[in-house]
């Protein structure tokens, strides 16, 4: 991966929070909240998702994806569903509903995307690098101040 596109990752994760607003400004805040919006794009990027695997990559807790995926399931977004193989594990797909607001979400993503890409291209591959290594600790120091939080 290109340090772009790992500074861009970090800027959109910082981006997301402060972004509240583009996303009603989309009309796709209406009836879901940012963090279900996430979720249910983390359910549409992963093979097989279950509470574990996305708690672990939205780095939440499986009692708050517990949580979410009910919010979810109610608001008919997505479904639950068991393999044949394995009536222990519960997984999740994407409704039709769920699949728009998945198609949503990434549209408002590129179109970040290319913003940011375009102020990159401003810089040398050093100065990226510079930044890249300024965000990751910024990134580091809001991953310490989660993992505290979790604890408590």
């Amino acid at each position: 991966m290109s340090q772009a596109l790992k500074i861009l990752d970090i800027l959109i994760k910082m981006q997301e929070y402060s972004d509240v607003y583009l996303h009603k400004q989309d009309g796709l805040l209406e009836e879901i909240g940012l963090t279900e919006v996430h979720c249910i794009d983390c359910i549409g990027k992963t093979d097989h998702p279950n509470v574990t695997k996305i708690s672990e990559q939205m780095r939440l807790t499986r009692a708050g994806i517990s949580k979410i995926s009910k919010r979810l399931l109610s608001k008919g977004l997505i479904e639950s569903y068991q393999e044949p193989d394995n009536n222990k594990e519960i997984y999740f797909k994407l409704t039709v509903s769920g699949q728009s607001v998945y198609e949503e979400h990434k549209k408002i993503h590129n179109k970040a995307q290319q913003e940011w890409l375009a102020i990159f291209d401003h810089y040398s591959t050093e100065e990226q690098a510079t930044i890249l290594r300024f965000l990751v600790d910024i990134e580091g120091h809001y991953d310490r101040i989660s993992a505290v939080e979790k604890e408590k």
